[in-house]
């Protein structure tokens, strides 16, 4: 009993960093940001990297944006397809539905060309 008292006393001060391990809520443009910019573009236009092997990373060109197919778009953020990641491991359902609504308001807003 001791030996236990013992090694939760030694544990203690090493566990206490991690309570405050939890992941901030991100607001809906933070989480584009994270999750989604790098390859999208701050306005959904694509990188230009990226657009010449992946014309659909441009929102405006993807033809499940442009069919208005929600359920098509949460499910590639959730599940992923060819280079894009899988996020359902990484986000909450509703922070997936929350860039699925992002992605649909992107798509909407004109930007100047690149």
């Amino acid at each position: 009993m001791k030996l236990r008292l013992l090694l939760w006393t030694a544990a203690l001060p090493l566990l206490m960093p991690l309570a405050g391990c939890a992941r901030k809520n991100l607001t809906t443009p933070e989480l584009y940001e994270t999750y989604c910019e790098r390859c999208h573009g701050d306005r959904g236009q694509g990188v230009p990297r990226g657009l010449k092997l992946y014309p659909h990373l441009d929102f405006r060109a993807s033809p499940l944006v442009r069919r208005g197919d929600r359920a098509a778009v949460r499910e590639q953020i959730a599940e992923g397809d060819g280079p894009m990641p899988g996020f359902k491991r990484r986000l909450t359902a509703r922070e997936i539905d929350r860039l699925v609504d992002f992605t649909f308001q992107l798509s909407r807003k004109p930007g100047k060309e690149d």
